[in-house]
């Protein structure tokens, strides 16, 4: 999909899996493939991953595993992010560190994907 490719987080590894969790869940949704991302990114935007939505990333267990496996990454855009903003991003929920950063991540990547497609 065209959308993936103008995130500024697409040339991470861990951009990938969260493009197939995208897909997975697009199916769901009614309208050409673009309509079924926007509605689908607009979900996100308004419940984020602690509404339940990413079934990848219900489960703190989950989460710790994923962390694991995209460490660098997860933290690397994490870095990208308090750069840009130009202080820290706080786990105000005091969640599990993995499960803020799956979340964060996550929330992160589908929202410059809906800014660089649908806001122009």
């Amino acid at each position: 999909m065209k959308a993936f490719e103008k995130s500024i987080y697409a040339e991470y590894q861990v951009s990938k899996v969260f493009n197939k969790i995208i897909l997975s869940d697009l199916d769901s949704y009614d309208g050409t493939k673009k309509e079924k991302l926007k509605s689908y990114l607009e979900d996100l935007q308004k419940g984020g991953c602690i509404c339940g939505m990413i079934g990848e990333f219900i489960y703190h267990t989950d989460c710790k595993k994923f962390y694991i496996e995209h460490l660098d990454d997860l933290e690397n855009i994490r870095y990208e992010l308090e750069d840009s903003l130009g202080e820290p991003v706080k786990n105000c929920h005091r969640m599990p560190h993995y499960t803020f950063l799956c979340w964060l991540c996550f929330e992160e990547y589908c929202f410059d994907i809906y800014r660089s497609t649908f806001e122009r």
